[in-house]
């Protein structure tokens, strides 16, 4: 049985693996609509997060409330996380993401309207933030869910969307705080945050527009298994997901790790030469996207299987140069290689995960595998630092290649074990 068909009263594949609704292999006006909607929405966010704690260092010149401002964006998916595939149950996919863009947009505009009339103040924008961030919950979940229905459950074409919706985020990730800070200087913060609230407004109605209203689940379905840790507990029942889970969870503190030690590594072997680390912290962003890019090409190509294992072993092998006494250059070429291969693991992954779901079963454990794995960045961050004090850059260099080496090794004997039962090759 391939793991295309083990997903009850799934529509038929296509014999070339094309998704449902789609014309010689292009998405549907619909599919496009929720990538466009994404990125639109996306984008706004990553601007938004550095005009917010700008506009509070602009009116107190305080980095603590600042970060402050910056935690309240990030809180409600800790607190609040795992009820978020609850509303995409009840809602629907589709609902889910236009009740999300179409709320936020007020929400973000009271920002620049309460700083335009001096009613602005630090506890206002905190609470403000907080409904943001708890609006955004289930909206990650929600997308992945809603091109599920819009496409065959086949596996390979399940790896195309998850590698273009990736794509969005790391595109978004690397192109949003480049604009906003050009356009700050330009326009002033509160236009680049009226901005934010004009994209949540196009998403919304976009897909209102574009996505018919009986796709992604009309909510209110009986279908699927209910309570907050149904998604937890369907992720631990299946040997392959939690295997699946265990190495995301290892991957995202390696990164956050990572993420950390560059700069760190840039001043005690290159004698703080700045632009060292700023080379390395950017090839994880170009390194991010450029995988996002080549996994929406190589996705329909290349077998799930065989595509993330070799992938994989790019993400590991390439972190064990950053031991070695080697130019920085090589180092910059080292880390952009395993960030480009992440995506190109990323997107095969999800593609067979989602293929591997009961009907009903999406909303609950894809939105267990978001919070899961947004979870693992702040453990990730603090870990990383507290590591780097006590034992030092050399010492955490070797935990994070090991980690990926974990990480890749787990995933890929799972996935052989996978491919031992009917996986596609």
């Amino acid at each position: 049985m391939t793991i295309a068909a083990a997903r009850p009263g799934a529509a038929p594949v296509p014999p070339d693996g094309a998704p449902n609704g789609t014309a010689g292999g292009r998405p549907s006006r619909a599919l496009a609509a929720v990538y466009v909607a994404g990125a639109v929405t996306a984008l706004g966010t990553q601007m938004t997060m550095l005009a917010l704690p700008w506009l509070v260092l602009e009116t107190t010149g305080s980095a603590t409330r600042a970060g402050l401002v910056f935690a309240a964006q990030v809180l409600p998916m800790a607190l609040l996380g795992f009820a978020g595939g609850e509303v995409i149950q009840r809602l629907g996919a589709r609902r889910t993401m236009v009740v999300s863009d179409l709320a936020r947009a007020p929400v973000v505009a009271l920002i620049p309207l309460l700083q335009t009339l001096g009613a602005l103040n630090l506890a206002v924008l905190v609470a403000i933030v907080t409904a943001l961030g708890a609006l955004a919950v289930p909206y990650h979940a929600a997308q992945r869910v809603l091109a599920m229905e819009l496409l065959s459950p086949h596996a390979r074409s399940l790896a195309r969307a998850n590698s273009a919706l990736e794509g969005v985020q790391n595109g978004s990730a690397f192109a949003g705080p480049a604009l906003a800070g050009a356009l700050i200087p330009l326009v002033g913060t509160t236009s680049v945050v009226w901005l934010d609230a004009a994209t949540f407004a196009f998403s919304g109605l976009l897909l209102l527009r574009r996505v018919p209203a009986g796709c992604g689940g009309a909510g209110g379905s009986a279908a699927g298994p209910r309570g907050l840790w149904a998604g937890v507990r369907h992720l631990c029942g299946d040997w392959f997901l939690s295997r699946a889970m265990l190495s995301t969870v290892v991957f995202g503190l390696m990164l956050r790790t990572l993420m950390i030690t560059m700069p760190v590594l840039a001043f005690a072997r290159f004698e703080g030469d700045a632009r060292v680390g700023g080379l390395l912290i950017a090839a994880l962003g170009a390194g991010g996207l450029v995988g996002s890019v080549a996994a929406y090409v190589l996705a329909a190509r290349v077998a799930p299987v065989r595509l993330a294992c070799t992938a994989l072993v790019c993400v590991a092998l390439p972190l064990w140069t950053l031991l070695v006494p080697v130019p920085a250059g090589v180092l910059v070429v080292a880390v952009g290689l395993s960030s480009a291969a992440a995506p190109l693991a990323n997107a095969p992954l999800m593609g067979l995960l989602s293929a591997r779901l009961p009907d009903g079963f999406g909303p609950k454990v894809l939105q267990a595998v978001v919070t899961i794995s947004t979870l693992a960045g702040p453990l990730g961050f603090l870990a990383a630092g507290a590591v780097l004090d006590r034992a030092g850059v050399a010492a955490t260099l070797w935990g994070v290649a090991a980690l990926a080496t974990f990480g890749s090794g787990n995933l890929i004997l799972a996935l052989r074990r996978l491919q031992a039962t009917g996986a596609p090759d």
